[in-house]
């Protein structure tokens, strides 16, 4: 039976940020309001996680987002340093981008993937798919270029062309479908809230959701761990984790059965409270 392991929001820092002056300085205290800006600890947080999610035995381990604190170059060098360290294959993992990791520029992912994240590309790279035993992960950005003071997420329409060719395609050979992305696809009750911090576009995968339901989403963005069903008294098919950055069970798993996406309960504990927000 497939196990999908799942982390996400890691918001990892460069060593030396101290060093930063002027307006990255102001990004990077802007953008850990209500964190302690400790490098450190953050990388000893998702290398433990890693390593616990690695010694589980899953099959693929997927990372939805924010995995740097905003995206500079350095960070994605500590991002690679750690996957590195935690014996993760790069065939067995799926990353994805988060708002906060195309803040220092709208082409701060593919600069990554096209460096220190270079061995990652080929599942990492949008629109790329791994095909496991039962079930196809493929990664989805929603990352876009924004201003720090808003944390939205679109995804592009030549990727959700894909997303529905390969629903329709998976639908015939009995896989689950799980996109691995950032936001969550259910739109925010409040208009303004949702223009500020949700998927902009999200009515379209909604309606991929709805036709398809062997078609699951796991999230971050969150920060709080959410199971929620597409349809009212349905399974649940959206899923979501704890962000790792302060989470107390950032790591989730996933069984893959009968073309559905199961969750199982959380393993890692670690001693930081649950932050609410992007």
């Amino acid at each position: 039976m497939t196990t999908i392991a799942h982390l996400t929001d890691l918001h990892l820092l460069e060593a030396d940020h101290d060093r930063r002056r002027g307006a990255e300085r102001w990004r990077l205290r802007y953008l850990s309001f209500g964190r302690p800006i400790d490098a450190a600890e953050r990388r000893g947080r998702a290398l433990a996680a890693l390593v616990e999610a690695r010694r589980s035995g899953a099959d693929h381990l997927v990372l939805t987002g924010d995995l740097t604190e905003d995206g500079a170059p350095a960070q994605f060098e500590v991002l690679a340093a750690v996957l590195a360290e935690s014996g993760w294959a790069p065939e067995h993992v799926t990353l994805v981008p988060g708002n906060h990791d195309a803040y220092a520029g709208g082409d701060a992912w593919e600069r990554a993937l096209g460096g220190p994240l270079r061995p990652f590309a080929a599942t990492s790279g949008p629109g790329t798919t791994v095909a496991l035993p039962g079930a196809v992960v493929t990664a989805v950005s929603t990352a876009i270029m924004q201003p720090v003071t808003r944390s939205a997420g679109a995804i592009a329409a030549r990727e959700l062309a894909q997303v529905a060719a390969l629903a329709a395609e998976t639908r015939r050979s009995g896989n689950a479908l799980v996109l691995a992305q950032h936001h969550p696809p259910l739109r925010h009750p409040i208009g303004a809230w949702h223009w500020l911090d949700g998927l902009i576009n999200c009515a379209e995968l909604m309606a991929l959701l709805h036709e398809h339901d062997h078609l699951h989403v796991i999230h971050g963005h969150t920060h709080r761990e959410n199971d929620a069903p597409v349809r009212a008294g349905a399974p649940p098919r959206i899923f979501c984790a704890q962000a790792l950055v302060d989470g107390h069970t950032p790591l989730r798993f996933y069984r893959v059965r009968h073309g559905r996406l199961l969750s199982e309960t959380t393993h890692v504990r670690s001693g930081a409270s649950n932050f609410a927000t992007a």
